[in-house]
């Protein structure tokens, strides 16, 4: 049964405006109705009893502890570098030629739009959807920067060895102006790792009628585009999203069978994304979903996911070849490093927050962002991209707006006017006031009768938006508030119970409740929602 469907929490109380109790909104804090709790596990023998997810039972916490530690150490300086010059050239550029500048603001929309009309264009004769004309320009300056420098840098290097101006010149270069460049990149390859089932071309010899390429040269080239001839100068493997991310990831939803999942540890400390690194990069460098699919017999995905991986380090043995260990660390595995860090990061916020009464929850275990200050492509709304995944992404905003009496029931995981950058800085360095100022909360009722699922504010603005209508409400004893102290307190107690909520739905694993095996908790997630166990068919 899809979440939601049924009340996966204990019964909500709306949030009504009651001086006397602003926690009674949830039942996740609330005493009228509180959630089943389980015995904490303090003992360290006793937590041994509750395994870890395969295959990461196999290695003891201390390794994997010691492999995130060396792979941050490693990346640590040149990555500090690059997000200064990034950002700060990123920040000096647009504000220089865009934002402070009306002659520049002019002729880069005039330039804007006329990419957008090419795009438009081309779109009709080469894509299935022309909505996805805006991928165009990004895949087209892909194609020609990315070994175009990559070129560079070996001409560089054969003729003067290894330059740490040069490592940093190619790699700012590479990630783009505030990291654009690599971003687009990848949510391009993630886009492209989805439509394999019938990729994201028209045969264009077929101008009579929108249908895709025969899958014959499809699965041998344009499907691959972005993730061949682009991604592998940025990290990626090919073959990978369209196998590992879309067969494993979105098989499991972040539950106790996905490769890289974080079920098992308390998301609030930041020692817990080292232990959980070392996942995300096995994943990422192909070896443990090639595991998971030589265990679960899917030789097809063992074989495409297999393909990809020859590929890539096919080539980073010729490099080797030609140049040296140095440069091969420098400009092709450091990128792969890079990413791994950087989108496991993201994975982790991702997917942060667990209903300890329905941990397959999507609309909670799953984050949404709206008014997203980093949102490519409408990636901020994840629950529609896990649970919907057929929607076409121009269309998640009104999908989100559709569904949301389903979000409301659950008080789903709803941030706004932020981005996934801040958000990580801020659960790992245990900045939680200002997370929740960014909390939506659905089931918020404003003294004057409107329902915050209509407004959509954060808990910080609904604070200030109650002191607006106090201060508009003529003072003639119609106002049932007797002061502003009254409001900042019901603000206060409103904070500070989202706040609870949101560690505890961070905090929450199964692996601190003696309750709860991994066993008994697998049974639990799988139960009505995926056939966990069932090898997908041939055309799966």
């Amino acid at each position: 049964m899809p979440p939601c469907e049924q009340a996966t929490e204990k019964p909500l109380a709306d949030v009504n405006f009651d001086i006397s109790s602003a926690s009674s909104t949830s039942s996740e804090t609330s005493d009228e109705t509180p959630p089943q709790v389980y015995e904490q596990v303090s003992e360290p023998e006793l937590l041994e009893k509750y395994e870890r997810p395969y295959p990461w039972n196999l290695v003891p916490d201390e390794i994997q502890m010691a492999i995130g530690a060396l792979s941050l150490l490693f990346i640590a300086a040149p990555t500090l570098a690059l997000i200064f010059f990034t950002t700060s050239s990123g920040w000096f550029l647009f504000n220089f030629f865009y934002f402070h500048n009306p002659v520049g603001k002019k002729i880069l929309d005039k330039v804007h739009g006329v990419i957008v009309a090419m795009s438009k264009f081309a779109a009709h004769y080469v894509l299935l959807d022309t909505r996805d004309h805006v991928y165009l320009p990004w895949i087209t300056w892909g194609l020609l920067a990315s070994p175009t420098l990559f070129y560079w840098a070996y001409q560089r290097y054969s003729t003067y060895g290894f330059e740490a101006s040069t490592f940093l010149l190619y790699h700012v270069m590479r990630l783009g102006p505030r990291y654009r460049f690599f971003a687009h990149h990848e949510v391009l390859t993630h886009r492209e790792g989805h439509a394999m089932r019938t990729g994201m071309y028209r045969d264009i010899f077929n101008q009579k009628e929108r249908v895709p390429i025969s899958k014959k040269w499809r699965r041998r080239f344009t499907d691959h585009v972005n993730g061949l001839f682009v991604g592998v100068f940025n990290g990626s493997i090919p073959h990978h999203y369209a196998t590992a991310h879309l067969k494993i990831h979105h098989r499991w939803h972040n539950d106790t069978g996905d490769v890289h999942t974080n079920m098992d540890v308390d998301r609030t400390e930041f020692k817990n994304y080292v232990l959980y690194l070392p996942r995300f990069l096995l994943y990422w460098v192909g070896i443990s979903p090639m595991v998971l699919f030589n265990h679960r017999k899917e030789y097809r995905l063992l074989r495409e996911l297999g393909t990809g991986m020859l590929v890539y380090y096919s080539i980073a043995a010729t490099i080797w070849y030609k140049t040296s260990l140095l440069f091969l660390f420098a400009f092709w595995f450091y990128p792969m490093l890079e990413a791994a860090c950087f989108l496991g990061a993201i994975a982790y916020l991702w997917h942060a927050f667990v209903d300890e009464n329905d941990p397959g929850n999507q609309y909670v275990n799953s984050i949404t962002i709206l008014r997203g200050l980093d949102n490519i492509w409408n990636e901020d709304y994840h629950v529609v991209h896990h649970h919907f995944p057929n929607v076409h992404w121009t269309e998640a905003p009104q999908h989100f707006a559709l569904e949301k009496p389903k979000y409301v029931k659950c008080r789903a995981t709803i941030f706004a006017d932020c981005e996934q950058g801040q958000m990580c800085y801020w659960m790992f360095s245990q900045r939680w006031d200002d997370m929740t100022n960014h909390f939506v909360d659905l089931h918020y009722i404003y003294s004057n009768g409107e329902k915050n699922e209509d407004k959509l504010l954060t808990v910080k603005e609904a604070a200030d938006y109650e002191m607006k209508l106090l201060e508009a409400t003529p003072a003639d004893g119609t106002n049932e508030l007797v002061s502003r102290e009254q409001i900042e307190m019901r603000a206060n107690e409103h904070h500070a119970e989202v706040k609870a909520m949101l560690l505890k739905r961070m905090k929450f694993h199964y692996r601190n409740s003696a309750q709860r095996d991994m066993k008994s908790f697998d049974a639990a997630v799988n139960a009505n929602i995926r056939e966990f166990n069932k090898v997908p068919g041939k055309n799966d």
